[in-house]
């Protein structure tokens, strides 16, 4: 009579291909995966299996002009303040933005926002964002912050106004800047968005104007502004606001780089477009690849890419192929293997689905990052 095993041995290969499909099937079910869904009251939350627990840092690659992308923020920055207690948020926006929704989430001032949109608050699916944020801020012992790390735009001059003392006279030798703050209107704001032919030209005309006049009469300011000239000058002294896209990375790294050595930040989650977020490229020198090669990071950044179903698969649907929808480069530029990693893995009964990228027989999918976001564009809702 044969041993024992050699029946067991004998039974797998008669049942070899049955079996591997069992066996495949368990490991596919048996992935750890996320699921975003509408609660009670219809707002985001995240339930996932997989253990975020090894990371300190959670880069998202976003994608600009979804508005899908803001409840998928906030559920992102709720689950990881609940579970791993990560309050310091970093987004591709300025040190004027930051610090006027920092000021918003203190006050909830709608006005700090809207008057003019700053970038991340030009739709209403934005500004619900921030509103919820806002609400959810207020249950927090330790409260959310956010962190800016890109160049200036057209609302430092707002913050600059807010930041006068309203108690003292305008120096003679800054009035002129001073009375050009205090009195300019949203109107010579918006006209620099609607200069097509030399966009950005009013704006780096304007901030370097006061940018240079601040620094010939620096002890002038700091003695008007008082306290608050920290704020303005760090505002005014933005290296990245005259920088060129492919030198961003770089003078974002350093922004960040300096807010790690004011705050001792090790913990945070970061927003930013796709194109900043290739955790492998070491030749465009993305802003991942250069946190993900930073000593205190190597080993605890995690990359959360999101994929788009309509935003990519414009080869198989033609009329998203001008879409403002479409997302800018990633991986190989392959649409169509976008378009099937959203078809294969979407989770129907899920919103926006969440999943390890190693679930995706493809080098550079699994190169450029962890974790993928799968969702639809705003068309389809």
């Amino acid at each position: 009579m044969l041993p024992l095993y050699y029946f067991h041995i004998a039974m797998i290969k008669r049942f070899s291909p049955f079996l591997f499909f069992f066996l495949f099937s368990s490991l596919c079910h048996a992935q750890e995966t996320g699921c975003f869904k509408a609660d009670a009251k219809n707002n985001l939350e995240l339930n996932t299996d997989i253990d975020f627990s090894k990371y300190d840092v959670f880069f998202v690659g976003e994608l600009h002009g979804v508005y899908g992308m803001s409840e998928i923020k906030l559920a992102l920055i709720q689950y990881l303040n609940r579970k791993y207690g990560i309050s310091d948020v970093f987004m591709e926006i300025g040190y004027s933005a930051e610090w006027l929704y920092n000021r918003y989430l203190q006050t909830g001032d709608t006005t700090l926002f809207t008057d003019p949109a700053l970038a991340y608050a030009q739709k209403q699916p934005n500004r619900e964002f921030w509103k919820k944020l806002y609400a959810y801020n207020n249950t927090l012992e330790r409260r959310i912050r956010i962190h800016g790390m890109d160049f200036e735009r057209m609302d430092f001059l707002k913050v600059l106004k807010i930041l006068m003392p309203p108690e003292k006279d305008k120096p003679w030798k800054i009035r002129e800047f001073l009375f050009y703050i205090d009195t300019v209107t949203i109107s010579d704001v918006n006209a620099d968005i609607n200069d097509k032919e030399h966009p950005g030209s009013m704006f780096n005309a304007i901030y370097d104007s006061i940018r240079n006049d601040m620094k010939i009469n620096r002890d002038v300011y700091l003695k008007y502004y008082g306290a608050a000239f920290e704020e303005v000058e760090k505002i005014m002294f933005n290296e990245n606001t005259f920088k060129k896209y492919e030198q961003r990375n770089e003078t974002m790294y350093k922004n960040m780089m300096k807010d790690f050595e004011i705050y001792g930040l090790r913990k945070f989650i970061l927003f930013s477009g796709l194109n900043h977020a290739d955790m492998s490229n070491k030749k465009r020198g993305t802003l991942c690849y250069k946190l993900k090669n930073t000593p205190d990071f190597t080993n605890n950044l995690a990359n959360i890419t999101m994929v788009c179903k309509n935003c990519y698969d414009w080869q198989l649907q033609p009329q998203y192929q001008h879409s403002d929808f479409r997302a800018p480069a990633t991986y190989s530029y392959d649409t169509v293997l976008l378009y099937n990693i959203f078809i294969q893995n979407f989770n129907k009964s899920c919103k926006y689905s969440l999943i390890p990228s190693s679930v995706v027989e493809n080098k550079n999918v699994q190169l450029f990052s962890n974790y993928l976001i799968l969702m639809k564009d705003q068309p389809e809702f």
